[in-house]
């Protein structure tokens, strides 16, 4: 099957959660190449965070656990789900996201990460992604953290319901 376009107008309605995650990610596969014994140098750091947000690549397979949720007030959610799903536009559109931060800050954010003076990503993502004290951060995109949530278009489409992998999806519409 063709790979999913991503909604790039969706894509600064979740650039914070995307931001958020994408470090998280980054700190995680960060501490898993130290863990490995294999000395991480800033390069290695930056190989290894290159392909985090290609949904198609091992290394990005992550993306696929994530959900865009329509709220109450507007705004669309970035959220986690207990399981793998199918990669569809929600999931290519969060890898969208995802690759702006990097395109961004992947060089800052291997330095960073191969400096390894964070104990806890919780600070790396509020110095990269930006918060509402702290302002923008290094990511400096539209939807960052310091800047409140956007709130959706009013006539912007619901997004595709979250399909687990392997689950079977709704008939096509008949026509």
């Amino acid at each position: 099957p063709p790979k999913p376009e991503p909604r790039m107008e969706d894509v600064p309605l979740i650039q914070c959660a995307a931001c958020k995650a994408t470090v998280r990610r980054a700190f995680h596969v960060a501490k898993t190449l130290r863990a490995g014994g294999k000395g991480a140098s800033e390069m290695s750091l930056l190989t290894a965070i290159a392909p985090l947000c290609d949904t198609s690549a091992e290394a990005g397979e992550w993306l696929h656990d994530y959900d865009m949720q329509e709220q109450t007030d507007g705004t669309v959610a970035l959220k986690r789900m207990s399981s793998h799903g199918e990669c569809g536009v929600e999931c290519a559109t969060a890898g969208a996201a995802c690759q702006r931060v990097l395109d961004d800050v992947d060089s800052e954010l291997a330095e960073k990460l191969f400096g390894d003076a964070y104990s806890s990503h919780d600070t790396l993502v509020a110095e990269v992604c930006g918060s509402q004290t702290a302002g923008a951060g290094l990511a400096k995109l539209s939807g960052n953290c310091g800047q409140p949530q956007p709130v959706a278009p009013p006539n912007r489409p619901v997004g595709e319901e979250f399909l687990r992998r392997g689950e079977e999806g709704p008939p096509p519409p008949p026509g």
